[in-house]
């Protein structure tokens, strides 16, 4: 007999525990990919040999010279979306029927404007849209009950929006606040 099945209560624990652990992991190299962009080194991404889990489900299309979102990110299971470091000018509509969504990165893109829809990716937890130099706002994102991390540094954004100091979920909101001319 499997020790997974004399324990089910214990071995589920676990699982979820390493798969937050996984999540965390995932996250931080996308801080360590952005920050180590900045300067002339390479970027690379090393995969270990840890397999993910089937429920987690990554696309990471940075640093692939994209003009557009490819459908094949249209995939409504996809959790983590990092479109970092390409030549996106806008998002595509079809955006908010990724319900499943927890995370996009959009960062050093070309965005002047973010379509409203993706207030109904419900489920997305993170939205990181610095280095859009052109974006100078975001629609309210009311829907988006768990979105506790919103980063638009590095964008036309300097000052908070009104929905984000209504919002009862939103922990974090980094932006870049610039000095008013007298």
């Amino acid at each position: 007999m499997d020790k997974q099945d004399t324990h089910p209560e214990i071995f589920n624990s676990l699982l979820k525990q390493i798969y937050m652990i996984r999540i965390k992991i995932v996250l931080l190299g996308i801080l360590l990919i952005s920050l180590s962009a900045n300067g002339q080194e390479t970027v690379r991404v090393f995969q270990g040999r840890r397999v993910p889990f089937k429920s987690q489900k990554i696309l990471d299309l940075s640093y692939s010279n994209l003009k557009e979102v490819p459908l094949v990110a249209q995939n409504s299971d996809i959790e983590i979306l990092i479109l970092d470091n390409n030549n996106l000018e806008k998002l595509p509509s079809w955006i908010g029927n990724l319900s499943n969504l927890k995370v996009l990165s959009v960062r050093n893109n070309n965005l002047s404007e973010l379509d409203s829809r993706i207030s109904f990716c419900e489920n997305l937890e993170q939205l990181y849209l610095s280095g859009n130099k052109n974006l100078a706002e975001i629609p309210g994102l009311s829907f988006c009950e768990k979105l506790v991390i919103l980063d638009v540094t590095d964008t036309m954004i300097d000052e908070v929006p009104g929905w984000v100091k209504l919002s009862d979920s939103l922990y974090y909101f980094k932006f870049t606040e610039r000095k008013k001319s007298q």
